[in-house]
C-alpha cells in the first residue's frame, strides 16, 4: 500500500535526520528536514543535501527549513533530533500536527516514545529503530555508511494499516522499512547493540572497525561487548521482553560485520562536546535493572565513565 502523496517531516536533521529524509526525497517523496542549525539549512537549501558513500557521491534536492511555523501540516514526523532537545523540538512544532500526524522516534536507546506521546497524545505515536548509520562531513554534506534495514511498529505490538502503508511507502521510496509485529523488541536489539558500541567508541575514540575487527585486542573488545548485551539481556529479560542470545546479539553483530568505519553518535557527542544520550542508553538499563532488583555493573560503568568525559565541557 504505497502513497506517493505522503507528506513527510524530519525533526532534526542531523547525519540521521539528513539520511532518512534525503533517500525518501531522492525517489520523489514530499520531505522536509527541520534543524535549527541555520549553516546546515541554508547549505542544503542553497546547493542541495551532498550524501557521500554508500550508493555513490551525489548532490540530492530536498526542502530544509529552521523555522517549522512557516509550514503546512504533514502526514508522518520522523523524530531524530538529540533526545536532550526532545521536548522543546516537539513543542515547536505544533502547527504541522494535523489530526492523523504519525509520530515515530528512531532515536538512539529507550524512553523516548513516552516524551513523544505526553506531548503529541499516545494515539499518534508508533515504535521505529534502525541499524542505517551516517555522520556529518560539513554543513549540508553527510556520509552514508551502507544500506541497513529499519523497523517500525505499533508501540504497544501489532501491523495496523498506517503501519503498512509508512512501510511500504519509504521502502518504495529507498529506504527499507520492515512492519514489525513487536517493534518494542526490536528497539531492545537496537538498544542491546547501542550499549556495546556507542560508550567504547567514546570512550577509545574509536569507529566500529578499528574497534572490533582491525584491533590486535579485537578478542578483547568483541568479548567486552558480548558481556554488556548479554547482562542487558537480562534486564529486558526482567521487564518482560523475551529476548533470546542470538536475537540480542544480533544487531551487534550485524553492525561489526558490516565493517563500517564510523564512529558511534556518542563518539561525536563526546568530540563536539555536546551531551550525550547516555541517560537513553547505559542509564536507562541502569535504571530499568535495579527496578527489577537486576545488578547492572558494566552499564553502570559506562554510565559513569561517559559522564566523567561529558564532565569535562558540559
Amino acid at each position: 500500500m504505497i502513497n506517493k502523496d505522503l507528506k513527510v517531516a524530519v525533526l532534526g536533521a542531523g547525519a540521521m535526520g539528513c539520511l532518512f529524509g534525503g533517500l525518501l526525497a531522492e525517489k520523489g517523496l514530499n520531505v522536509t528536514l527541520i534543524d535549527v542549525w541555520k549553516e546546515h539549512v541554508d547549505a542544503i537549501n542553497k546547493d542541495g543535501l551532498k550524501m557521500d558513500g554508500h550508493g555513490g557521491d551525489r548532490i540530492i534536492k530536498v526542502k530544509a527549513t529552521s523555522d517549522p511555523a512557516s509550514l503546512d501540516k504533514v502526514d508522518a514526523v520522523i523524530v531524530m533530533c538529540k533526545a536532550t532537545a526532545l521536548e522543546q523540538a516537539l513543542n515547536s512544532i505544533k502547527n504541522i500536527i494535523g489530526d492523523k500526524t504519525v509520530f515515530m522516534s528512531f532515536q538512539n536507546g529507550i524512553g523516548h516514545e513516552a516524551i513523544i506521546q505526553s506531548i503529541v497524545g499516545k494515539e499518534k505515536v508508533i515504535g521505529g529503530t534502525t541499524t542505517q548509520a551516517s555522520n556529518i562531513l560539513g554543513p549540508g554534506h553527510i556520509m552514508n555508511h551502507g544500506a541497513l534495514p529499519s523497523w517500525i511498529g505499533e508501540y504497544e505490538g501489532g501491523i495496523t494499516d498506517r503501519i503498512t502503508e509508512i512501510a511500504d511507502t519509504f521502502t518504495a521510496h529507498n529506504l527499507e522499512m520492515i512492519a514489525a509485529e513487536d517493534v518494542k523488541k526490536r528497539k531492545w536489539m537496537k538498544l542491546f547493540a547501542l550499549t556495546a558500541i556507542g560508550p567504547l567508541s567514546a570512550i577509545f575514540d574509536l569507529h566500529h572497525t578499528d574497534l572490533y575487527v582491525n584491533n590486535k585486542a579485537n578478542d578483547v573488545s568483541r568479548g567486552l561487548g558480548k558481556e554488556i548485551i548479554l547482562e542487558t539481556r537480562e534486564v529486558a529479560l526482567a521487564d518482560g521482553v523475551n529476548v533470546s542470545e542470538d536475537e540480542c546479539l544480533f544487531m551487534f553483530n550485524k553492525i561489526v560485520d558490516s565493517m563500517q568505519t564510523n564512529k558511534s553518535s556518542m563518539a561525536f557527542d563526546v568530540q563536539y562536546k555536546r551531551k550525550t544520550e547516555i541517560d537513553f542508553i547505559s542509564g536507562a538499563v541502569s535504571k530499568i535493572g535495579e527496578k527489577h532488583g537486576i545488578k547492572t555493573p558494566l552499564n553502570d560503568l559506562m554510565y559513569k565513565m561517559i559522564k566523567v568525559k561529558e564532565g569535562m565541557y558540559s
